[in-house]
């Protein structure tokens, strides 16, 4: 009797392991998904999650910094309109985000979100950078405004290359005021060996005390090397609000090809 149980045993044992290959190779044939560079997972010789090794994605060193959001600064250019200025800084000296997701996140005094604006951007190593928002129309009242930057993009400061050499901030070249509109004249020099196409200059405009009160932005098709072009950047005369064009402050912004 103890034989046939213990036969009995063996026998059961072997039909399980038999069972739980069968389902194991169903698993890993048709189930389980390949590794793959979006799965999460640091496999297939990565050099980290999702990173080196057989995937494109560059793996930041430890304590690496991520983008850093500046306040954002709120403008109004018209009643029910609202302009939105912040700062990005990448303080790593070593990589440079070749692409990143943000948003301008708008709140009222409560907390409450209004409204969300996302949009993308690029950002070279050690650069700091100013992202606008401008003339967005919002019924109810907003107390203040949130820049969110993720999922950026690292790669070596080497393969992105150095920021275009703009000479920011570029020079004001002169002014017209009217009833409705301050335009502020500037001149972009470009002082590379290479073209850059759609230039995108940011104006920061300041008053008289120093203080700034508005903000507005054009953009430059295309720039060939060692050409200059001059262009302008309009802003609603806005009333109460005293614009001093003298000080404007102009940034230009390209990315390499």
């Amino acid at each position: 009797m103890a034989s046939r149980r213990t036969k009995q045993a063996v026998y059961g044992v072997a039909y399980l392991i038999v069972f739980i290959g069968i389902i194991a190779g169903v698993y890993f044939a048709f189930i389980r998904k390949a590794p793959s560079c979006f799965d999460n997972i640091q496999n297939q010789g990565e050099a980290g999650i999702d990173c080196g090794g057989p995937c494109a994605k560059v793996c930041i060193p430890a304590g690496t910094d991520g983008l850093i959001t500046d306040n954002v600064s709120v403008f109004i250019p018209n009643p029910g309109y609202y302009t939105f200025l912040a700062q990005i800084e990448n303080h790593n000296t070593g990589f440079a985000a070749g692409y990143f997701d943000y948003s301008f996140d708008l709140y009222d005094a409560s907390g409450t979100l209004l409204q969300s604006f996302p949009d993308h951007s690029f950002v070279y190593a050690g650069e700091v950078k100013y992202l606008l928002l401008a003339n967005v129309a919002e019924t109810t009242t907003v107390d203040h405004a949130v820049l969110a930057a993720k999922n950026p993009d690292w790669v070596t400061a080497s393969a992105m290359g150095l920021a275009p050499r703009f000479g920011n901030p570029l020079p004001v070249t002169g002014s017209e005021m009217s009833s409705s509109t301050i335009t502020v004249m500037g001149r972009l020099t470009n002082g590379e060996v290479a073209s850059f196409s759609h230039v995108l200059i940011v104006a920061i405009f300041y008053s008289v005390a120093g203080e700034p009160v508005g903000a507005s932005q054009t953009v430059i098709d295309t720039i060939a090397p060692n050409q200059t072009v001059d262009f302008s950047v309009m802003y609603p005369a806005t009333p109460g609000v005293t614009i001093e064009p003298a000080l404007t402050k102009m940034f230009a912004y390209a990315l390499r090809s």
